[in-house]
């Protein structure tokens, strides 16, 4: 069923108001493990979120077709709902017209793939090299009732490296990239880092329990502040389960820290014109130089609230393309700044247990190397990191330029951090 005949029948089954988002995914993954060929895989999907207004009711569903049954379901639940919430649906504007989807070619990177395994003739004891990469294309789409139609999307490539060491123990660490050019990614250059990084660490010595001066790695900073976006969510403010309610415009972290949401930026993996529910997204600085600066919210809690929405509706609030503002210091430069401490470049336990975004506490059991005179020179004995999200980003000594996406919420450059708990 078209979108036309679709909300026909909307319309003659008393539906007031009705709106879709359709999502396309599609592209090709290709893993090499030890110079063969792993898999070689396209995919190619499309899903549809619907919201209705039925008996001045809203009702959400999920679903990967349209057809008649589908409106049969929506007024199904809004009969079984007492919620009598009434959503916002887009005016007609200026439509955007859906690009053309584009075609994939992962052939070039497949080759590049099976080349990287002569790496491993310089490291004796690398037992497993396994490489990745993932190009599609994605658009989202929102069309409804009342004569819109608009469309944003977004071109990404992913490079992964995994390695297995086996000499004194089994170490295994790996590293990936999100780009929205591949031709950005240095492929030989960053296996080689993952390589090294793996046999260091194969050689670990335990950590004695107290505090050191650390450096988190980009990926370990970013998954880290990626629960700010939780923290500032309009709706874990109103139900009193944030750590930075009440904060807003006061000093809580470093004055080194800003932390930027910039979701119409293109060079940037994350960019969108709208989010979801079609609220054209903004630019907007959520920490500044330490202060929180701005809570999130999607339609719902903008209504509430009655001011308007952040363009931050994803199913829920969520961020596209938060990211730590850099500084100007390299990853060699940090090492030298830390002089002794730890390099953390992993860590588990990334759920709300370990990241408490409701009293700020934090335990996790990281991964990573001891630092002397700057030097990176072997692994440590997986520990334990204790603190809370104010003293470890009220405790930041210098950022890093290293900002790397790999994901489309969030991101950091690796961050020079003092006297943190440690304990093995």
């Amino acid at each position: 069923m078209n979108y036309k005949e679709f909300f026909k029948k909307a319309q003659e089954k008393g539906i007031t108001n009705i709106q879709i988002t359709e999502k396309e995914n599609h592209g090709s993954n290709v893993k090499m493990l030890n110079g063969e060929l792993d898999y070689l895989n396209s995919f190619d999907s499309i899903g549809y979120n619907i919201k209705a207004e039925y008996n001045e009711k809203t009702v959400k569903l999920d679903c990967n077709y349209l057809a008649e049954d589908i409106l049969d379901l929506l007024i199904m639940k809004s009969t079984a709902t007492d919620s009598s919430y009434a959503d916002e649906y887009l005016e007609k504007d200026k439509n955007i017209e859906k690009e053309k989807s584009i075609d994939i070619d992962v052939s070039e990177e497949t080759k590049k793939l099976k080349e990287l395994d002569k790496l491993k003739t310089n490291y004796k004891n690398l037992d497993a090299l396994e490489t990745y990469f993932t190009e599609s294309y994605q658009n989202t789409r929102i069309i409804n009732s009342k004569g819109v139609d608009i469309s944003t999307n977004s071109h990404l490539s992913t490079f992964a490296v995994e390695v297995l060491v086996k000499d004194k123990e089994i170490t295994s660490y790996g590293k990936d990239i999100l780009t929205t050019n591949k031709k950005d990614i240095n492929f030989e250059e960053f296996t080689k880092d993952v390589i090294e990084k793996a046999v260091i660490q194969n050689n670990k010595e335990k950590l004695e329990c107290r505090k050191y001066n650390i450096i988190l790695d980009n990926d370990v900073a970013a998954r880290i502040i990626s629960h700010l976006g939780i923290m500032v969510a309009g709706d874990s403010i109103r139900n009193k389960v944030s750590c930075l309610e009440n904060k807003l415009g006061k000093q809580v972290f470093s004055k080194k820290l800003t932390i930027v949401e910039e979701p119409t930026n293109k060079k940037y993996p994350g960019y969108r014109l709208f989010d979801d529910e079609g609220t054209k997204t903004i630019d907007k600085i959520i920490i500044d130089a330490g202060k929180v600066n701005n809570y999130l919210y999607n339609v719902k809690e903008a209504k509430i609230k009655d001011i308007k929405s952040t363009g931050n509706g994803y199913g829920g609030i969520a961020t596209r393309n938060m990211y730590v503002k850099p500084g100007d210091k390299s990853v060699e430069e940090l090492l030298k700044d830390l002089d002794n401490g730890i390099y953390i470049t992993d860590f588990m336990g990334s759920m709300r247990s370990a990241i408490n975004t409701v009293n700020g506490q934090i335990s996790l059991q990281v991964f990573g190397f001891i630092v002397e005179n700057g030097k990176i020179i072997k692994g440590f004995v997986p520990a334990i990191m204790t603190t809370t999200i104010f003293e470890l980003l009220s405790n930041i000594e210098e950022i890093g330029s290293d900002l790397v996406f790999n994901n489309t919420n969030s991101a950091s450059p690796s961050i020079l951090i003092k006297d943190i708990s440690i304990a093995s």
